[in-house]
């Protein structure tokens, strides 16, 4: 015997047939039946049925021909997104559009439909556009019409959603329109090289740390220089980052290197003076000289000569070499000068000088700190600290601008100084860049974005 189902049914309306009651799923288009349910002659309308302990049931247009299959595993699951959007979106200031696009598939087949809805008390658009988002429903493409008044400046969230018409995910998206932009900045140097040491002479200075400016909050810049003013520019601009090597530890014989300067210049729109670090002075090296002058300079070698001069607002002087037995004296760090060395105690050097500790990556780290004074010399942010026994000087850490360590000796051994540490340029905007070369670190921090330059680049707004 067979049965018709009932045209244009009502969501969870019923049919009982054979001792079993079917119900109708309007979002699905489709009758169910608990497990185990009889489908014996079935036919007509609708095209298919759900039931018989989690198989589907389809009915050909000749009324009577059933045929089964399983159910999707994934049936009722939410649909997935595979194409992610972007967190944060630059609306374009000459009116042209921009787009960005998410996809998802649903596990059970269903057909996706795209929406956008806008954080605000009524959904209404925002005055950032000037017609509503427009969505292609085949790729997941939004594509934005942005205002040109410069009063309508602002961001605004999207919630983007992916709907199988019974579930749906989401993702927010930040719409930012600016017509300029605001740049807060750290630049420092590399870090100068750390001092020789030569047979029965643990005279070593440690490097001078990179020199040190910032406008980030009021924090300070180096050298005990008040935090600069940020960058105000148009959209366009173009940047060059330039991020300093650090200076070649002293050989045995030889000079150690001062680190090289790092730089941001605009190279496009209006003009800017180019904010400049100096590299930090080299520690003193061999048989005996000062230490050079630098962002900070270096620390002094051999019977009591005098450490280098830091760079005002940058960073302070290296500290002065002891007499007999002729310790070195401490690289100068941006937060601080470098430690004389010590007049007792035996080949006991300086420590180097602090650095300054700033949060602009939204993490507090400590760099451009000096480096260690032959023997024993300590160091922080990041400089490196000079050898505790015959040895060479530590290195300085990568991309802090710390001064190299001293060679340490208390015998018949030449030693060498310690690299300093290369530079390191970073820059937190309110505006997301479109376009960097040089591969920056970038992240996003309470919606700003911060762009952190481990080597030379460019970096575009």
């Amino acid at each position: 015997m067979a049965t018709n189902f009932p045209n244009n049914p009502s969501n969870g309306a019923t049919h009982t047939f054979g001792g079993t009651t079917y119900t109708y799923n309007a979002s699905k288009g489709v009758w169910t039946a608990p497990s185990g349910g009889n489908f014996t002659g079935l036919s007509d309308t609708p095209s298919s049925l759900s039931g018989q302990g989690g198989k589907t049931l389809k009915v050909n247009s000749a009324g009577n021909a059933i045929e089964f299959s399983s159910v999707a595993a994934g049936d009722g699951q939410s649909p997935v997104v595979y194409t992610e959007p972007p967190t944060h979106h630059a609306l374009s200031t000459d009116g042209s559009t921009t787009s960005i696009q998410m996809q998802a598939v649903d596990p059970e087949g269903t057909a996706i439909t795209y929406g956008i809805a806008y954080a605000n008390a009524t959904n209404a658009r925002p005055a950032q556009l000037v017609a509503d988002t427009v969505i292609n429903q085949s790729t997941g493409t939004f594509t934005f019409d942005p205002s040109t008044n410069t009063s309508h400046e602002g961001t605004f969230k999207a919630r983007l959603s992916a709907s199988d018409g019974i579930s749906s995910a989401t993702r927010f998206v930040n719409v930012n329109l600016a017509f300029t932009h605001t740049l807060h900045w750290l630049v420092i140097a590399g870090g100068g090289g750390g001092g020789s040491s030569q047979p029965s002479y643990a005279n070593g200075g440690g490097g001078g740390a990179g020199g040190y400016r910032s406008s980030w909050n009021s924090e300070t810049s180096g050298g005990g220089g008040s935090a600069e003013s940020p960058i105000t520019g148009d959209l366009g601009n173009v940047y060059t980052i330039t991020v300093g090597a650090g200076g070649n530890g002293a050989s045995a014989s030889g000079v150690g290197t001062d680190g090289a300067n790092s730089s941001i210049a605009r190279t496009s729109g209006s003009s800017m003076t180019t904010i400049t670090s100096i590299g930090g002075g080299a520690g003193g090296f061999a048989s005996g000289s000062a230490g050079r002058n630098g962002g900070s300079g270096g620390g002094g070698n051999h019977y009591q000569n005098a450490g280098g001069t830091g760079t005002a607002n940058q960073g302070y002087g290296g500290g002065t070499a002891g007499g007999a037995p002729y310790g070195g004296g401490g690289g100068g760090g941006a937060g601080g000068a470098g430690q004389n060395a010590h007049t007792n105690g035996g080949y006991s050097g300086g420590n180097g000088g602090p650095g300054v500790a700033s949060t602009i990556t939204g993490t507090s780290v400590e760099r451009a700190g000096g480096g260690g004074g032959a023997s024993a010399g300590t160091a922080t942010g990041g400089g490196g600290a000079a050898a505790t026994s015959p040895g060479n000087g530590n290195n300085a850490t990568a991309n802090t601008g710390g001064g190299g360590g001293a060679g340490g000796i208390t015998g018949n051994q030449s030693v060498t100084g310690g690299a300093g540490g290369s530079g390191v340029v970073i820059i937190r905007s309110s505006v997301q860049a479109t376009a960097t070369t040089g591969s920056p670190v970038a992240t996003t921090v309470g919606g700003d974005y911060v762009y952190q330059f481990n080597a030379n680049g460019t970096i575009t707004f």
